[in-house]
């Protein structure tokens, strides 16, 4: 079994074309992992390994000896449901299902968890787990569900394994003893999370998670319950919602999920965003009349875009599948180079509960719910809903205007509008809407019409009928037509409004319609106003029909909103990136049970702005071991921080992310172009995964990973060396032409100078600059004494003719070098001579020059051979071309120049280090132990910038640097040597580490420096290889305050030269202390501390070596000549006395090396006799430790026990010596003992005395008890020892006397009387009578006081209730009012449909009659048949 200590699995994967470059270290079995935290309610679950599911039992286990048990038991316990959901009792299915035979999956092309699932809707947690799960399956499988072979490519109940093998395309089996492995991705990977099948049931046996119409289907349940368990990982005890930052969709497919909060002043960019990802809605190119009559029935075209489109891959090309290829062993194989990132995005509002005091947000919230209610959706079932399109043009294409003929394009006439407004140009909106999905659209809401249009249709009387009625005629509108609630916005938006799948087929029709027709159409005749609302009526009952056949159906619906209205309704937009679609992919994990921070380095480096999407996931519950709510709520999420970082600075960085998160959370970093160092810090109570994807290479991970890919050139740097050396090898190659020359010239000036420069005084320096580092890369190249013709062509190249030096192989020097020329080197050339030595240069250096011009001129001789030289040189500069670029900016770049710091790539020179590393061991030390670890020298070749860091388990250990030739310290910075510019000197750099070990001891282990610089040469080691053997010397003494605050003093003899570290350490730790080192009573060196100093280093000198001990600066450089190591001798001053085996309050530890080093010779000591008038004198050095400001003054019984330990020691002392002395002078001795013991008689009187006097005195703070301890200790000889405490006694008491003086209280007592009285018994009895007084007064004022508040109160109440009075009053007025205004309207609307149909059946009558009487007129008479 695993301890709870670290484990930690790093994984930096990289997809490209044909293999993986993942680096993974072995996962930790089921075993190893998930028995890492058995009695805490989240264990962290195993990895998911296939072998495991294989090999696993699917019985109960054992409950007993020799028995089993029948049911297979969760050992994490029950799972704890939200407080929405109370649950009442727990069943299996074999009671729950007792008619039917459970399976685990019935239905494997569609399921359906809408219908049964009512009554856990209350429950946002089990909306969002039912949203998800259909938003995984619709991005799946929706294409494929409409084609002829529906082929599945998600299927939710693949996640649940239960008697079947780990294969691609398995099918759980219902298991009878309950035990089912569920494959879920958490913490970086996907893990194996065990569940049994007992089920929760509420007090009305209801089922409390999700299940499908087929009752006897089991997946949703157990499904849902392993989600629940992780989903109980991140959310706290305390916490009153039940969904915080836990998704779903991560946790079934491993996306990473963005959170953007939608903010008014990035809207632009949010919609921007959104037509990169989401595919976007486009008008057909032709259309046709029938393709016109079928757009309302098929759903509008898709653009053809594949970075936009939201297809499914074929089954080979589905590396997202959760379950079979989204493992970090896949990542990367049989997969193309990922070109674009894809994602996933959905919607979701947070709305604002009653526990939620968040006054600023209730506007806001107000807005939203009834916006979301004018689209079908409600703040009272919030859930996501999933983006699937954007549309920046109209369902419906506008009609073609008709045909303008030619003759009246001539001279078109202006459009005027007679006003006299002025007029403002209308602004269009452009065209912005999302189509969103969702299975809750019109979700038990009850359709309230908010109307928008201010247009009401006319009366129905028409022009010429004279009303029967005498009520005066009003304008109506009816405020209970059935139209959908998206019918008023339609016509306001001509026909882009939002109109939903589901809404009834009048809005369908009037959706068509152009809002220009409106005013046509709006009038009605009585007839048809009947006509309309009897319409309405069944389009309402119609569209309750529709409602409740679309809550049974599977298949979530769409509708089309605005983005202005899709901004006030969602506060979040979830953004899901796919892993796998990213080119590179790093990953840390890390579980741990303590709370120290961990740290993690990238260094990224890109031609290109930087895109990094950092995913964080933090675990931090607690154990469930009888901790207490309060201590669970105490617990802080996880924090992620990112911060600009480089080892060369002590100053912290620019913070570029801070995440705080208690389950996953995403967001995306961006950097502009160069390089970059970030430092993560992680701070998670138990755990936590970080997970990068970016699509350019970085590098992640600890310091020992990210540092050696720092000693390389940045890509900035390389791209402006190959750029410049490619001009110059366009120059080399056209050095002949005379067109092409100057061209080439001119871009090698526009390449070398940054920009800015070019034409500018500084120009000209940084040419030098760059020909200085031309030259190099020429005789690096040549590699051996560059010939003549070398230095010919780099001057005709560069056209520079400064420092011209003439080589052998110049044919105007090699003429003369047959001649004998020593003749004239010791020769003083007279000034004939040196006018003549002149003429001659200037002669040779004008034809030197002339021959360099004409090289330059193409078609001449010298041309052609500079040109067959530089050709052979670009040929081998061509062999290493990025490294020969690289050497020459880089030399440009050592050159100093300022002009060099406007590259643009100078700024990654911050990030670009070279390191080098020096390891040591050490052995076993025992507690409170000081030792010294590392003591070495090192040389600086140059000046550069050096950075110390100390690997080490000590957490005391502490590094010193000093100059050898000043011996000054290097600074510190929080107990670390700071990031300095080291100078070069003569004698190097001495770093020295030491540590103590405190009160525990400390086993040996490995100690390591590391030594950071910008560049090569780094320091060099003064010798082959480190040592670390040290022979360490202790002494140890007591402290009595003195006059000069001594606190020791030794004598050191040197027998030959030494160097040394000196520690000192006081057993108090606020003693502030100096230590010195002293030749001849002058300071050579000193450093202070409290409790403790240390000299790193000092070279001690013998005798023999010559020195002027007048000169404290010639020792100090002196002393750093000398390294050869010798044993110390120290001898004891008569000041103090010491004992190395006694109880100690200081100690002095010397730690010289044992072998020699060798002797520096660079710096002889022979020259400072010359500068030396004085008398050498011998070494004398002293090691001495004094105490600052009094900061140890001890007690009176810590210095009587000091006094009795000196006296015992000088015992042993003295009867060691009395047992070496000869019989004949013990008599002698014997009377110096009795004279001895007369003086401690004395001294014990007068401990007695001082004893007495500090019971009764106040103590002076200095001089007093100095002055007798002094005189203590003053060596004692004759009668000068017992004078001495009698004049310490006599200067002590002088000084007290003023001190033992009465102190006049007078000013401190109070006074209530002119004179001092007698307190009797009856001036207390007096005084206690008035108190009582008080007392009573001030009861009664509390009491009016009381009722004073009691009354305010009362009045308040009154007011109150009588202003709700007033209120109820206004209520039943207004209801009254409105009742009679309802009645007479009714009234009138009787009167005028009453007197409508009398007109109507008058009418009727009159047309009627006409048409009887008309009847008779045509009708012939019998008479005129006959005669016809």
């Amino acid at each position: 079994m695993a301890s709870k200590g670290s484990k930690k699995k790093d994984l930096a994967s990289r997809t490209s074309a044909g293999q993986s470059g993942a680096s993974v270290k072995a996962a930790p079995t089921s075993s190893q992992v998930g028995a890492s935290n058995e009695k805490g309610r989240f264990p962290i679950w195993p990895e998911w390994n296939d072998a495991d599911i294989n090999a696993e039992k699917w019985d109960a286990g054992k409950a007993g000896k020799g028995q089993s048990a029948q049911f297979f038991d969760d050992p994490e316990g029950k799972i704890k449901l939200p407080a929405s959901l109370k649950v009442h009792s727990w069943k299996r299915p074999q009671e729950f299902l007792a008619k039917q035979v459970p399976v685990i999956v019935q239905n494997e092309t569609s399921f359906d968890l809408i219908s049964a699932n009512e009554h856990i809707f209350c429950s946002e947690l089990m909306r969002w787990i039912v949203s998800e799960i259909y938003a995984v399956w619709r991005i799946y499988n929706e294409k494929s569900l409409t084609s002829e072979i529906p082929t599945l490519f998600w299927k939710p109940w693949e996640h649940i394994y239960a008697l079947c093998k780990a294969t691609s395309e398995h099918m759980p089996l219902y298991n009878k003893y309950g035990k089912y492995v569920l494959k879920l991705y958490w913490m970086g990977c996907w893990r194996k999370i065990i569940v049994d099948d007992a089920m929760p049931f509420s007090e009305e046996e209801n089922l409390l998670l999700p299940a499908t119409a087929c009752q006897n289907e089991l997946w949703p349940m157990l499904l849902s319950k392993a989600l629940i368990k992780v989903a109980n990982t991140s959310i706290h005890e305390t916490g009153k919602r039940e969904l915080e930052e836990f998704t779903v969709l991560h946790t079934l497919t491993g996306w990473i999920p963005e959170v953007i909060p939608l903010q008014p002043e990035y809207l632009d960019k949010v919609w921007d965003f959104l037509k990169e990802i989401v595919p976007e809605f486009k008008l057909p190119e032709e259309k046709t009349p029938e393709l016109d009559i079928a757009q309302s029935d098929t759903k509008p075209e898709e653009t053809k875009d594949p970075k936009l489109t939201n297809e499914v891959l074929p089954e080979n090309k589905q590396p997202e599948s959760p379950g079979r290829v989204e493992s970090p062993d896949n990542i990367g194989k049989e997969s193309p180079v990922p070109t674009h990132p894809e994602m996933v995005v959905y919607a979701g509002c947070i709305p604002l509960h009653l526990f939620e005091e968040d006054i600023f947000s209730l506007k806001q919230m107000a807005d939203s719910s009834e916006k979301m209610r004018q689209y079908g959706l409600s703040h009272i079932h919030s859930h996501p809903v999933l983006i699937t399109r954007t549309r920046s043009c109209p369902l419906v294409a506008p009609p073609q205007p008709p045909p303008v003929p030619c003759w009246k394009l001539i001279r078109p006439k202006k459009k005027t509008v007679v006003t006299s407004e002025p007029q403002e140009p209308e602004l269009k909106k452009p065209e912005e809407h999302i189509e969103i999905a969702s299975l809750f659209l019109n979700y038990k809401l009850n359709v309230i019409r908010i109307p928008t249009d201010i247009h009401f249709p006319k009366s129905t009387i028409t022009k010429g009928f004279h009303s029967v009625s005498c009520l005066a005629s009003i304008t109506e509108s009816d405020e209970n037509g059935s139209d959908s609630n998206l019918d008023m916005n339609q016509n306001e938006k001509h026909s882009n409004a939002i109109c939903s799948q589901e809404t009834s087929p009048f809005c369908q029709k009037n959706a068509a319609i152009p809002s220009k027709e409106l005013p046509e159409n709006s009038r009605f005749d009585a007839k048809k106003v009947s006509e309309t609302a009897h319409t309405d009526m069944e389009n309402l009952r119609g569209d309750k029909v529709k409602e409740t056949e679309s809550e049974k159906t599977s298949v979530s619906r769409e509708t089309w909103i605005s983005f202005e209205d899709f901004c006030v309704c969602f506060q979040n937009l979830y953004v899901f990136h796919k892993p796998h679609t990213y080119a590179y992919n790093y990953q840390k994990t890390d579980f741990k049970f303590t709370d120290d921070q961990v740290i993690y380095y990238l260094l990224v480096d890109s031609l290109m702005p930087i895109e990094i999407l950092v995913s964080f996931s933090a675990l931090v519950h607690c154990d469930d071991t009888g901790g207490t709510k309060e201590e669970c709520s105490s617990i802080s999420n996880g924090v992620l921080t990112a911060e600009r970082f480089c080892w060369k600075s002590v100053v912290p960085g620019e913070v570029v992310l801070k995440m705080h998160t208690a389950a996953t959370k995403a967001t995306m970093l961006n950097l502009p172009v160069g390089r970059h160092i970030l430092l993560f810090t992680v701070s998670s109570p138990v755990g936590h995964h970080i997970h990068l994807c970016t699509m350019v290479p970085c590098v992640f991970g600890e310091e020992d990973a990210v540092m050696p890919a720092l000693k390389n050139e940045s890509c900035r740097f390389i791209e402006l060396a190959t750029a410049i050396l490619k001009a110059v090898g366009n120059v080399i190659n056209n050095f002949s032409s005379k067109d092409e020359l100057s061209k080439a010239l001119e871009e090698l000036e526009l390449a070398i100078c940054p920009p800015g420069i070019h034409g500018t005084g500084m120009a000209q320096e940084h040419y030098k600059v760059f020909n200085k580092a031309f030259w190099y890369l020429f005789k690096y190249v040549v590699d051996k004494k560059t010939p003549y013709r070398y230095r010919l062509a780099f001057r005709s190249f560069t056209l520079d003719f400064e420092d011209i030096k003439i080589s052998g192989d110049d044919p105007v020097f090699s003429e003369c070098s047959g001649e004998n020329l020593s003749s004239w080197q010791n020769q003083t050339p007279t000034s004939e001579e040196l006018a003549a030595a002149v003429k001659i240069q200037a002669f040779w250096k004008g034809s030197y020059v002339r021959t360099v011009l004409k090289s330059r001129k193409p078609g001449t001789k010298e041309n052609t051979t500079v040109e067959e030289t530089l050709k052979k040189l670009w040929t081998v500069i061509e062999l290493n071309f990025e490294q020969s670029a690289v050497m020459l900016l880089r030399e440009m770049f050592k050159g100093n120049c300022k002009s060099i710091e406007k590259f643009p790539c100078y700024e990654d020179e911050w990030c670009k280090m070279s390191f080098a590393d020096y390891a040591v061991t050490y052995g076993d030390h025992p507690a409170n132990v000081w030792f010294v670890i590392f003591r070495e020298i090192f040389m600086v070749p140059e000046d550069m910038v050096i950075v110390t860091k100390v690997y080490t388990t000590i957490p005391s250990c502490r590094l010193h640097v000093v100059d050898n030739d000043t011996l000054e310290e290097m600074p510190h910075v929080f107990f670390k040597v700071a990031p300095h510019v080291y100078p070069q000197n003569k004698k190097g750099y001495t770093f020295m580490a030491a540590a103590h070990t405190g009160d525990l001891p400390v086993a040996a282990g490995k100690w390591k420096l590391r030594l950071i610089s910008s560049h090569h040469p780094l320091p060099v080691l003064s010798r082959e290889a480190v040592k670390n053997a040290y022979s360490t010397r202790l002494y140890k003494g007591h402290y009595i305050p003195n006059k000069e605050n001594v606190l020791f003093r030794y004598s050191v003899k040197v027998k030959a030269p030494h160097t040394v570290t000196v520690q000192v350490q006081t057993f108090k730790s606020d003693v502030l202390i100096k230590l010195q080192i002293l030749d001849n009573e002058e300071e050579i060196k000193s450093v202070t501390g409290k409790g403790h100093a240390v000299i790193p280093v000092f070279n001690f000198l013998n005798n023999e070596s010559p020195l002027s001990s007048h000169s404290r600066k010639t020792q100090a450089i002196q002393s750093s000549t000398n390294k050869d190591s010798e044993p110390v001798q120290l001898r004891k001053t008569t000041r103090n006395s010491f004992s190395k085996d006694s109880k100690t309050s200081s100690k002095l530890g010397l730690v010289p090396e044992d072998p020699p080093m060798l002797r520096d010779d660079s710096f002889p000591l022979e020259s400072f006799e010359n500068n030396v008038k004085s008398p050498q004198q011998p070494h004398r050095y002293m090691i001495q430790g004094l105490v600052l400001y009094d900061s140890s003054l001890p007690t009176e019984a810590q210095s009587l026990f000091v006094l009795e330990l000196r006296e015992e020691e000088k015992d042993e002392r003295e009867g060691q010596d009395v047992a070496n002395i000869p019989k004949a002078s013990k008599k002698q001795k014997a009377g110096e003992k009795t004279e001895k013991s007369q003086r401690s008689d004395e001294s014990q009187a007068f401990q007695e005395r001082l004893r007495f006097i500090n019971k009764c005195a106040v103590r002076d703070s200095e001089e007093p008890i100095a002055g007798i301890e002094t005189a203590d200790l003053t060596p004692s000889s004759g009668g000068r020892g017992k004078k001495a405490p009698q004049a310490a006694t006599e200067s002590r008491s002088q000084m007290q006397k003023k001190k033992w003086e009465l102190i006049d209280l007078n000013p401190y007592m109070r006074k209530t009387k002119s004179e001092s009285v007698l307190r009797n018994e009856s001036i207390i009895q007096e005084q206690q009578i008035r108190k009582e007084e008080k007392i009573n007064h001030f009861r009664e004022l509390r009491k009016m006081a009381l009722e004073q508040r009691q009354k305010e109160e009362n009045d308040r109440a009154l007011l109150k209730q009588n202003i709700l009075e007033m209120y109820e009053n206004l209520q039943a007025s207004l209801d009254e009012t409105r009742g009679r205004v309802h009645s007479i309207r009714e009234a009138y609307r009787s009167n005028l449909l009453e007197a409508e149909r009398r007109k109507q059946e008058e009418l009727a009558a009159q047309e009627e009659a006409l048409k009887a009487e008309k009847k008779k007129k045509n009708k012939p008479g019998k008479g005129e048949g006959k005669k016809k």
